[in-house]
Order: structure tokens, then sequence, then C-alpha cells
């Protein structure tokens, strides 16, 4: 008997949740629906309804207006780096390629050589956006960039004990404080 009470009174909850609250509104063209009748008074007109930033503890924007900071508060962005003084230079931003190792396999391909130079390059890759991206990030957080790549080395790089990929002969890190990037200096390629 019980059984049968509990389950009369869940399909009760359930016809009500299922249902709604509110009867259907009939359509204007349904067979049966009354016709509209006419307001038999004017009413007056309703008070335009006040802004949401009246209310309190109502925010009034959007995501994007939370994400902006104020003018006075923005942080001055440094002028960027000047180019290498050196015309036969190039900087580039450094990521997987630019490291020595694996670099005499560039122009071979094949079952065994595949593997060793994406072998190289996930190495690199990993070095510097886990590695140095990462604790940089973490650094980053608390305290102003570094100015130079010695300032970078000092303050991040040898506390983390963060190991980047060794350079071919001519090539050298460079840190660009306006970007906040590491980049490589090499010669300029053909």
């Amino acid at each position: 008997m019980k059984h049968h009470v509990v389950f009369l009174i869940l399909a009760l909850l359930l016809g009500i949740v299922l249902s709604g609250c509110e009867p259907p509104k009939p359509a204007a063209n349904a067979p049966g629906a009354a016709a509209p009748t006419a307001p038999t008074a004017p009413q007056a007109p309703t008070p335009p309804a006040l802004p949401p930033e009246t209310k309190f503890g109502v925010f009034a924007g959007d995501v994007n207006d939370l994400a902006a900071r104020p003018a006075a508060s923005q942080p001055v962005q440094p002028a960027p780096a000047p180019p290498p003084t050196n015309p036969n230079t190039e900087r580039i931003k450094a990521q997987a390629g630019v490291g020595a190792q694996g670099r005499s396999l560039d122009q071979h391909s094949g079952l065994v050589v595949t593997p060793v130079k994406a072998f190289f390059a996930a190495k690199e890759r990993i070095a510097f956006e886990q590695a140095f991206y990462g604790q940089y990030r973490l650094y980053r957080a608390t305290e102003d960039p570094p100015k130079d790549f010695a300032g970078l080395k000092a303050k991040v790089l040898d506390p983390y004990q963060i190991k980047l990929p060794q350079l071919p002969p001519g090539h050298k890190y460079v840190w660009d404080a306006a970007t906040e990037e590491l980049q490589v200096e090499r010669p300029k390629q053909q």
C-alpha cells in the first residue's frame, strides 16, 4: 500500500513539472480562440526601467569590461627593443628548431630519421614552452619583467634551473623586454 502512495505522489510531481505552472496561451489563428478585445481605457505610460547599475550588487557591464583596466592603472609599455645592430643578423622567436641538436638531420628523411628529428623537436618545444614560459609566467605574476638576457638568466633561468637548448655557433639568446619574448639572434638566412 505504501509503495503505491509514493508512486502516485512521484507521478503527480512529475506531471506538475512537465506540464508547467502556467496554462498554454492560445494562438491567435487557432480555432476556438477568442478574438482580441480592444482596451477599454488608455493605460498610463509606464515609467522607464531603472538602469541595472542603480541596483545594489549588480554589475552593468560584460566580460570585456571586467577584463579592461582603467587607463590610469595600466602599466606603461616600454619602447620596442631596437633591431640588431649588425645588418647581417636577424632575430627570431626561440622555439623548437633553433637548437643545435638534430640540425644535421634536417635535409634527411626516412623511417629512422623522422622519429629522431621529432624527438629533438619535442625536447626543444618542452624546454621553451613548458619549462621556460611556464616558469616565467609564475615569476611574472609577482615580479617586473627583466630588462635584458643577463637579468633573465639571474632572475628566472638560474633560480628555476631551466636549461635552454644549446645553440649552433654564431647564435645567441636575447631577451626582448618590450614583448617579453625570448629570441635567438642568428646570422641572416638566405
